[in-house]
Formats: C-alpha cells, sequence, structure tokens
C-alpha cells in the first residue's frame, strides 16, 4: 500500500509556520485529554469523603472515561475518515465541555460515571484525530519530534488540572476542578473554529465535492506546490478501512505486538494517572500536596515525550520503546520502596512519569511510521483502543489492591510485573520489523 500525493508531497517538503503552528494548536487542544483524564482522580479524596464512596465503586467511575474512550477509539473515531478530521474534533470537544459542566452539578457517583462515559467517547474520537492530523501535517524530519510535542500537550493538561486542583480543592471543593475543565475545553472549542484546518489527506482519500480545490487552497497557505489532480479513486468509490487491514500477512504480526504492549501498559500507565494522588495521600501527603506531585510529574512527563523523540534520531522507535518500558518498570519498583517523605516521593514519581510518558509517546511513534495511508487512521485507533481496554482494568485493579490494603510496595510490585509484558512485546516487534527490512 502506497501513501497518497498529499501525504508525499508534505513528507518532502520544508515545513512552513503555519504547520507548526497548527501542530501547537494539536498540542494545546491535548490537554483536555491531560486535564480530563486527571480531573475526577484530583477530586477522588475529597469527593469520597463528602459522599462516602467506597474506593471499588470509585474505581468503576474511573474506569467508565476509560470504557468510553474504547468505544470512541474503536468505533467513532472513523467517523474523521467519512466526515473530516476539523468537524469530528470541533464536535468531540463541544461533548467533552458539556460533560464537565454537568459533572459539577454531579449529586452521586451513578451520574458522574455516566458522564465520564460519554466525555470518554469523545476524548477516543479526539485523541486518535489529533495524532493523525499532526502526521498528516509533518515532514518526514519533524513528524516524530511534532507528535511528541502534540503529546506534551498531554502532560501540560496534567499540569493544569493540579493547578487548578491546589486553587480551587481547599476554599471552593472538588466540583471547581470541573468547572476548570469546561471552561478549558470551551476555550479550545473557539481556538478550533477559528484556525484548525481540514487534513489534505482526508480530502485527498475521500474526495468530498471541490475536493482539489479545498486541498490546493491548503497547500498555498502552506507555501507548498499544488496538485494539478487527484488520484482515481479505486472502484470510483472513497476507500473503506476495516479492522481486518491489520491483520493482512504483512501487517498481522507487528499489528499484534503493538497491541499486547498498547494494552498491558495501559494497565500499568492508568493505574498511576488514577490513584496516584491517592497512593502519595495514604503515604501522608495532604490532597493538596498530591496535588502539587502532579504538576512536577507533568514536567517530567514533558521530558519523557520530547526525550523519546529526540533519541529515536539514533534509535529505531520500537527498540526505544521497549527500553522505556524497562525503566518504568525498574522505577515502579523504586517508587514502592523509598522512603514516605515529600521530596524522595516527589522525585521518584517524576522519573517513573517521564519513563511512563515517554513510552505512550513511542507507541504512537512506531504505529504511525509502521502504518500507511490506508490504514493508518485505523491502526492509530487501535493503538488508542488497546490502551484505554487496558486503561478500564488499571483503574479498577488498583482499587481493588488499595481497597484490599496492600501497602505501596506490593501495590506498585504487581504493576511492574505487569510492566514485563510491554517490554517482551515491543522487543519483538522490533526484531519482527527489522527481519522485514
Amino acid at each position: 500500500m502506497n501513501d497518497s500525493p498529499t501525504w508525499a508531497l508534505i513528507a518532502r517538503s520544508p515545513m512552513h509556520v503555519r504547520q507548526f503552528l497548527l501542530v501547537a494548536l494539536c498540542c494545546l487542544i491535548n490537554t483536555t485529554d491531560g486535564y480530563d483524564m486527571l480531573s475526577l482522580a484530583l477530586a477522588a479524596p475529597q469527593l469520597r469523603k463528602e459522599w462516602g464512596v467506597a474506593p471499588q465503586l470509585l474505581g468503576i467511575a474511573l474506569s467508565a472515561t476509560s470504557v468510553g474512550i474504547v468505544l470512541g477509539s474503536f468505533l467513532v473515531a472513523r467517523l474523521s475518515d467519512r466526515f473530516g478530521r476539523r468537524p469530528v474534533m470541533l464536535a468531540a470537544l463541544f461533548i467533552v465541555a458539556v460533560a464537565h459542566g454537568c459533572s459539577a452539578m454531579a449529586t452521586s457517583i451513578w451520574q458522574i460515571g455516566v458522564l465520564r462515559l460519554g466525555l470518554g467517547v469523545a476524548l477516543g474520537t479526539l485523541v486518535v484525530s489529533l495524532n493523525v492530523l499532526v502526521a498528516e501535517f509533518s515532514n518526514d524530519r519533524w513528524r516524530n519530534v511534532l507528535l511528541a510535542f502534540g503529546h506534551a500537550g498531554f502532560s501540560l493538561g496534567m499540569a493544569v488540572s493540579g493547578a487548578i486542583a491546589a486553587w480551587v480543592l481547599e476554599p471552593y471543593g472538588w466540583r471547581y476542578i470541573f468547572v476548570g475543565g469546561a471552561a478549558l475545553n470551551l476555550a479550545l472549542l473557539l481556538l478550533a473554529t477559528i484556525f484548525l484546518l481540514e487534513s489534505p489527506e482526508y480530502l485527498t482519500l475521500r474526495q468530498p465535492r471541490n475536493a482539489l480545490a479545498r486541498i490546493n487552497v491548503i497547500l498555498t497557505r502552506l507555501r507548498h506546490p499544488t496538485l494539478e489532480s487527484l488520484p482515481p479513486l479505486a472502484g470510483g468509490n472513497p476507500p473503506k478501512t476495516r479492522a481486518a487491514a491489520l491483520l493482512t500477512p504483512q501487517l498481522r504480526q507487528v499489528s499484534i505486538l503493538i497491541w499486547i504492549a498498547s494494552l498491558t501498559f495501559a494497565v500499568v500507565g492508568y493505574f498511576l494517572m488514577s490513584w496516584n494522588p491517592q497512593i502519595l495521600v495514604n503515604a501522608g501527603m495532604t490532597p493538596t500536596q498530591a496535588s502539587y506531585v502532579v504538576i512536577i510529574n507533568a514536567a517530567f512527563g514533558t521530558l519523557g515525550h520530547l526525550s523519546m523523540a529526540y533519541l529515536s534520531k539514533w534509535i529505531e522507535e520500537a527498540r526505544l520503546t521497549a527500553i522505556y518500558f524497562a525503566l518504568m518498570a525498574a522505577m515502579l519498583v523504586a517508587f514502592g520502596t523509598v522512603p514516605a517523605s515529600l521530596p524522595v516521593l516527589l522525585g521518584a514519581s517524576g522519573i517513573l512519569t517521564l519513563f511512563t510518558v515517554g513510552s505512550y509517546t513511542g507507541l504512537f511513534l512506531v504505529a504511525v511510521k509502521f502504518y500507511s495511508t490506508e490504514t493508518r487512521n485505523v491502526g492509530v485507533g487501535f493503538v488508542v483502543g488497546w490502551q484505554r481496554v487496558g486503561s478500564i482494568v488499571g483503574p479498577m485493579l488498583g482499587g481493588l489492591l488499595i481497597g484490599a490494603n496492600l501497602d505501596r510496595l506490593m501495590t506498585l510490585a504487581v504493576f511492574a510485573a505487569i510492566a514485563v509484558v510491554p517490554v517482551m512485546s515491543m522487543s519483538w516487534a522490533a526484531r519482527a520489523r527489522s527481519g522485514a527490512s
């Protein structure tokens, strides 16, 4: 399968400032993922106290977001191949803003669970479209760096979430974390409505009405040569990419290994995102101190994104991702054994976040490079989908372990053992890709 002429043109051409600005906008939009995934976790200690919610029930509510993201990434994200990246992303941002606003007025954990389910569907759709859009507007030289930069928006969102929580929790209460989320997403929706461009790749593959003229307007804005014609559609109809395309003989082995790595990594990564504040509170911190640790983690997470992109210049993406997974597993054990003092816990949590978040970015770098134009959107969708299948298990398993009164070391040791699986599967994927090459 070959890439489309617009992909090839942008891949070979120098980057224009408008492309960098578009990626910066996608980075800002991605803050909503970091904020929304962490908002309930930061509200959890106060919410549990106010409503008397058991850890197991809270774990179900935390996992509702991931259930929605699975549905969004596997099923709804494909709508961007039919209707375009831009309208689908705008609709997703609107839904997330509404879900946050309604969460601020919720009166039970079940209401929050239902709202988190809808929010997750929108997030799953949004995350897939963001990654694909950044890849489609980047050339070969800058693609890994810009994908990592876009992912840094996730860590920025975590930092904003932690800052707002630290500001509002004590004087105003947990509901104002969701008020802040609604305001953030409405602001992002306004920016995206004004500045977000449609993907030339989508216009080439689907060829809606006036597709060539619309593509050339975008290419002219980017100071790229225009196209004289579009490639003919196979059978005269736009292509329909199905999941089966990821399991052809050429793609099957690496696809399955990427899915295994995505699934098991997410069990660990989303456990940490959901329960890290509670683990720190159990270790003796106040909820406000735990919120400040989240801000530090966001800074280390940004280093994780960017270090993955930088090192991928010298180390093949799949092999580098396996190394980051191994370091994540080692740091889980270290985080469980360090003394329960604020500076030490802060440092260990930050370094653990660096390798966890770097691994997350590595999975997307592997997927974007491995899949071609015809399979890229559904391929990235399955990476997100399998990650969020694992993220359903992670918070629920964390709730069961913490509810059973396991200490910090035993809880983290369980997840360190799980983290060995993505190390092995991504190592095998690296060897399989080297053999295919």
